[in-house]
């Protein structure tokens, strides 16, 4: 190659990494007023191990949560937001919160429901659901443990049953919008116009 052609090549690879650097360093922009009667209040939910659940449980008893708790949301209609990008939905390993509400932002998402599968020393699980807004401000947070006395798979579904009840109460609020009343602010939106 000659040295012009080079030359307009290295300076297209620095553009493009400036600008790349500018969009991830810039901050989001707040949607326009209007904008959010645009976009449905939806939630996005994920799901992350602790330390100590990785130290002394299976893997498998941390997938049976997973699943349980998007079939827990599923029946109760709570609207959720997708990861278009990558799919992210759990974790095997500590994310930080931080890293999640940017997930969250790219998803379009209004909160983020964030739950905890942990071993503590003096229990077998404890589950832990936190909810926050797009600012890392925690709205409510709601936890369920196992008591002792319990075996096996039994305790798990005990708590899982325990945290169903809890998250019962919070439905249609903050965190937990319904599937129903998200189309209906989407479909007043144009109602209210005329």
């Amino acid at each position: 190659m000659n040295l012009q052609v080079r030359i307009v090549l290295r300076f297209c690879r620095i553009c493009v990494f400036v600008l790349g650097i500018c969009g991830f360093l810039w901050p989001q922009s707040s949607p326009a007023p209007g904008a959010a009667d645009d976009n449905p209040v939806t939630t996005f939910f994920f799901v992350q191990r602790t330390r100590g659940h990785i130290n002394y449980s299976k893997s498998e008893v941390f997938h049976r949560v997973v699943d349980d708790a998007y079939s827990y949301l599923a029946t109760k209609n709570v609207a959720l937001a997708k990861d278009e990008f990558g799919g992210r939905t759990h974790a095997e390993d500590e994310v930080p919160i931080s890293t999640v509400l940017h997930i969250a932002r790219d998803a379009n998402a209004t909160y983020v429901l964030y739950l905890i599968v942990d071993r503590p020393i003096t229990k077998r699980i404890k589950v832990t659901v936190r909810c926050y807004d797009l600012s890392g401000k925690q709205l409510w947070e709601e936890s369920a443990a196992d008591s002792g006395g319990l075996t096996g798979i039994h305790r798990g579904h005990v708590i899982l049953d325990r945290l169903h009840r809890l998250l019962d109460k919070r439905l249609g609020q903050p965190g937990l919008p319904l599937m129903m009343a998200a189309k209906k602010s989407c479909q007043q939106a144009p109602a209210d116009q005329k």
